[in-house]
């Protein structure tokens, strides 16, 4: 289930099994995810026209109790995929809300390309 809260819309993602795949995917803007209980590996790579995986760019671990950050941001187009490192992993997408044009705006203006 997905909601609104005021200025930002968020979607939460529960991984119950260590394994479990967020596959490769792209947004059209920036995004921050903050994982709230596990550790996630995050791999990204360079988005291809079709926005399937190009050039990798990095691999990294976020969550567990010595990571005090427990979030990132996800660049727009680039192709990440998420993968749950202990099981009961629960991390959440946050995303701005955006018209049309791409700008951020400060309430749901029903454009849903802003969080695809």
């Amino acid at each position: 289930m997905e909601w609104i809260s005021g200025n930002i819309f968020i979607r939460p993602n529960v991984m119950p099994n260590v394994g479990d795949k967020c596959g490769g995917h792209t947004h059209n803007f920036d995004h921050t995810t903050i994982v709230f209980s596990g550790r996630v590996k995050v791999r990204a790579h360079r988005a291809l026209e079709d926005g399937s995986p190009g050039e990798f760019i990095c691999e990294r671990t976020f969550g567990g109790p010595d990571d005090p950050a427990r979030h990132f941001l996800v660049k727009a187009r680039v192709c990440h995929e998420i993968e749950a490192l202990e099981p009961n992993t629960v991390f959440w997408c946050v995303y701005s809300h955006r018209d049309p044009q791409g700008d951020v705006v400060q309430g749901n203006t029903g454009w849903q390309e802003a969080y695809v």
